[in-house]
């Protein structure tokens, strides 16, 4: 069985690949850059085929599809890459080999969410059953690697500057949502549903930082703005404008406390508790150093 995997060098894609290689599954990758490809996965070693395919293109996508049985999509879900995905549904609808269809989406999917990236999620999601595919996502909570973005100003000046110092998350570790895609694409007893996962226990991003700070030996702040101010921020960092608008929408949701529960689906699909925020800022603790 060859794999197919969209979205293959970003940070759970890339995860999924690299352990499908390792567990000897043929793994097919579309990407518009394959020499990134090449360089992040032929060490590896293993079944890979790397695809150069416009994602644009819909005679391309149809052809690089031909053959797979099972595809996973990890894209965005506004923008380009959002608008990129419905063209891969469509070509996946088209395919007369493809039995799933995996796609990773986000916690809390739906049309009411205060955040463009739950709106954005349902929409596509919304046009997978329009199209009747054999369908199944992965709902992750935010990710613990979110708290990634802020290094350079925790490095600088001991603080991280946001929305939502209230509200709670179960920020999912993007490793634990990586073995579950695997475990998902390699098991067609768990295909045709919905996944919701999160971290064991609900944080604030004040609490984020407390436990940043308790790892470092030194003290790091989580400072609130107005939302016009961290927009400014974030656009003279470099971050594209609907990028920064989706995150701020993200802060929104999370002070309406739309992410305010846990699952026990991480557990019940790899047989152990998800990693804690914890786990994850010692194994990272270098970027903010």
């Amino acid at each position: 069985m060859t794999i197919a995997v969209i979205g293959a060098t970003g940070r759970v894609g890339s995860l999924v690949v690299e352990q499908l290689l390792n567990g000897r599954e043929a793994v097919r990758v579309l990407v518009r850059d394959p020499d990134k490809a090449h360089r992040l996965f032929d060490p590896v070693g293993g079944d890979l085929d790397v695809r150069a395919v416009p994602l644009g293109d819909h005679g391309a996508l149809s052809a690089a599809l031909n053959g797979i049985r099972v595809g996973f999509i990890a894209m965005g879900s506004v923008g380009l890459e959002g608008n990129l995905q419905r063209l891969l549904l469509d070509a996946a609808a088209r395919s007369n080999s493809l039995e799933q269809l995996v796609r990773l989406s986000v916690l809390n999917a739906g049309p009411s969410s205060l955040g463009l990236n739950q709106q954005g999620h349902w929409s596509i999601d919304f046009a997978a059953e329009a199209l009747d595919l054999p369908y199944t996502t992965i709902r992750p909570s935010v990710f613990s690697a979110s708290v990634l973005a802020g290094a350079a100003e925790i490095r600088s000046e001991h603080t991280w500057t946001g929305l939502a110092d209230t509200g709670r998350v179960a920020l999912s570790d993007h490793r634990d949502v990586a073995e579950v895609a695997v475990r998902i694409l390699r098991d067609s007893t768990t295909w045709g549903t919905h996944y919701d996962l999160t971290g064991p226990r609900l944080v604030s991003w004040p609490d984020v930082t407390a436990l940043l700070s308790a790892e470092m030996g030194e003290t790091v702040e989580f400072r609130v703005v107005p939302d016009q101010t961290l927009v400014h921020r974030m656009i003279d960092a470099g971050i594209p404008p609907s990028k920064a608008e989706l995150l701020i929408t993200r802060e929104w949701a999370i002070l309406h406390g739309e992410n305010e529960r846990t699952t026990e689906t991480i557990r019940k699909l790899l047989g152990r508790r998800p990693r804690t925020v914890e786990t994850f800022l010692h194994d990272y603790i270098d970027n903010f150093r």
